[in-house]
């Protein structure tokens, strides 16, 4: 019994198409054998029986006696062969049968059978007596036939039993149970060298016994669904998500920006660039309030561009305090008569080259109060402006470069008000005698930078010694190009002890050897005497001050709102966002 065991075992290994195993020749033909002795004995007696009798040779049968699918060549062909030996002796168990079992209907009669045949014919014309011994003789034949029916069900239920108790209670864990795989419909049986197909089975799982257990306990396994809760088939379960459309909330009518505090507004509105807040304000009466906000408007770049009348007064409005106008070009009138004054919030205002009206840059400055820095470089100015200026107490710095208009009255106003000033270019503004001697006389003295570079027959000696009494805190003068000064200067140079910048160049009057007296100052670290010194004369005087940088400077940084190629801010703060 355990030998046949090993076998049923092995012939599982090699039949089952999961593992995929290839069998040896002797493995095949030991199966083949066992298989034919097993088919034999089962179809001597069940041709007669129906089909769907327990023990009629179907592919349960088979099953259940370890027979399942074929994979392997040399298995499948020792196997096959089998099964033809057994579905001939299941064709000739019955001499006296004339019909066929239903899974061999279209066999071909063998050599065998036709000799039977032939010899039952010659006999049926012989004595009739022979015949009722013949038909007494049929009902002991069926009544062994029946006994054998028994006897080969018994046998085929004990190998199914064994094959059982091998697996295991649960069938084994092995992979290659016939129950986890489905059978050929299309398996051929080869007899006397002609082939002809089996009747086509269905794909359905096995009906082994074993699968009928593993099918139950997985019903088990599984919890049942809720008392309450509707099982959802698959097809109503299925859904699209969409997105909503936005037509229908632009469509409803309602305005959900009035929903939001102006608050919210100018923390949105502030992201947005100029341009745009400006087409902003024509939306709405809502937003052209918001838009108009001075938090949207601290800066504002708009050099070289050109003003309509009445824009400029727009920009004044909204509360820029950081502005550049350079270069531009204002139309009049840049402020409205009939308009109501206000007061603008600007604090740095650059307006050098600034193609604009004196008039309208009268009204500029008077609705400025709190300037600290300015730059009217090269524009026509005259008392009012020079006037209105002065009354900004908090200017730092102002540069009047190249300005036009200036006299000793609007130069002695503008100095004796500017209290805070610390820095001042006044420099090629074509001053009068009168108008040096009440800029000296009167400038503050918390300046600290000065240039007043071009006053060439009207700045004298006298003039930069009551500059030093006035001022003696300076760190950068600039007096270039001042032809009246001569060697008496230097002294009243050499006093200014906290000088660290000192231009000179083009006064001609002033000898090269006076300039070595500089080295005296401790504090002067860099002198310009451009057009003064020839190139062996200043190698000369380089030996002389070596730790002095000498004409390291071309032009003047004083009060000048940009200096080199820094075009986007003004005195260091930034004009874009």
């Amino acid at each position: 019994m355990s030998g046949r065991k090993h076998r049923g075992s092995e012939n599982m290994e090699n039949l089952c198409p999961v593992t995929r195993k290839r069998s040896t020749s002797k493995n095949g033909a030991a199966a083949a054998a066992a298989v034919s002795a097993a088919l034999v004995s089962a179809t001597k007696s069940v041709n007669y029986e129906h089909p769907s009798s327990p023990s009629a040779l179907t592919y349960e049968a088979l099953e259940e006696m370890g027979i399942g699918m074929l994979d392997s060549e040399e298995s499948s062909s020792s196997a096959l062969s089998a099964m033809a030996l057994a579905v001939s002796a299941s064709a000739t168990s019955d001499d006296n049968s004339n019909e066929m079992t239903p899974m061999s209907t279209n066999v071909p009669p063998m050599a065998h059978q036709l000799q039977q045949q032939q010899r039952l014919s010659l006999n049926s014309t012989a004595d009739t007596t022979l015949d009722s011994s013949v038909s007494g003789n049929t009902t002991i034949v069926e009544d062994a036939q029946q006994r054998l029916l028994r006897q080969s069900a018994e046998k085929l239920q004990a190998l199914a039993q064994a094959k059982r108790t091998a697996l295991g209670p649960e069938g084994g864990s092995n992979s290659n149970s016939p129950s986890k795989r489905f059978r050929n419909p299309l398996t051929a049986v080869t007899c006397n060298n002609q082939s002809e197909s089996l009747a086509p089975l269905n794909f359905q799982p096995s009906t082994s016994r074993l699968a009928q257990v593993r099918q139950a306990n997985k019903s088990a396994a599984s919890p049942p669904p809720p008392p309450n809760r509707r099982i959802v088939p698959a097809a109503e379960s299925f859904f699209v998500f969409r997105t909503p459309s936005m037509s229908a909330h632009i469509n409803s009518g309602i305005n959900y920006f009035d929903r939001l505090s102006d608050e919210i507004l100018l923390g949105i509105f502030k992201w947005l660039p100029k341009k745009t807040l400006l087409r902003m304000a024509i939306v709405s009466k809502r937003f052209n309030r918001c838009s108009r906000d001075e938090t949207l408007w601290p800066r504002l770049d708009l050099g070289l561009r050109t003003f309509r009348p009445g824009a400029l007064e727009q920009i004044m409005r909204r509360g820029v305090q950081v502005l550049r106008l350079a270069q531009t070009t204002v139309h009049e009138p840049a402020f409205t008569p009939s308009a109501a004054p206000f007061k603008a919030r600007l604090q740095y205002l650059d307006l050098s080259m600034a193609a604009i009206s004196k008039s309208s840059l009268r009204t500029l400055f008077s609705q400025c109060r709190q300037l600290k820095k300015v730059s009217l470089e090269s524009t026509e100015l005259d008392d009012d402006i020079c006037a209105e200026i002065a009354k900004n107490k908090s200017l730092e710095a102002v540069n009047l470069t190249m300005a036009s208009g200036l006299t000793a009255n609007s130069v002695r106003v503008m100095m004796e008000s500017l209290t805070n000033l610390s820095s001042l270019n006044i420099s090629w503004t074509d001053l009068s005698a009168d108008a040096v001697t009440a800029l000296v006389a009167n400038i503050s003295p918390n300046v600290i930078r000065l240039n007043i570079a071009g006053c060439r027959r009207v700045l004298f000696d006298s003039h930069v010694a009551t500059l030093q009494r006035r001022c003696p805190q300076l760190l950068e003068l600039d007096l270039s190009d001042c032809n009246s000064l001569t060697p008496e200067a230097i002294p009243a140079i050499m006093k200014f002890n906290m000088l660290e910048y000192l231009s000179v160049s083009r006064c001609y009057l002033i000898p090269a050897t006076r300039f070595i007296e500089l080295k005296g100052m401790p504090s002067l670290t860099y002198l310009d005497i451009f057009g003064m010194l020839s190139d062996a004369a200043m190698e000369v005087l380089e030996k002389q001050m070596p730790k002095m940088g000498i004409n390291k400077f071309i032009h003047s940084s004083v009060s000048r709102p940009t200096v080199g190629t820094r075009r986007t801010s003004i005195w260091g703060l930034r004009t874009r966002d």
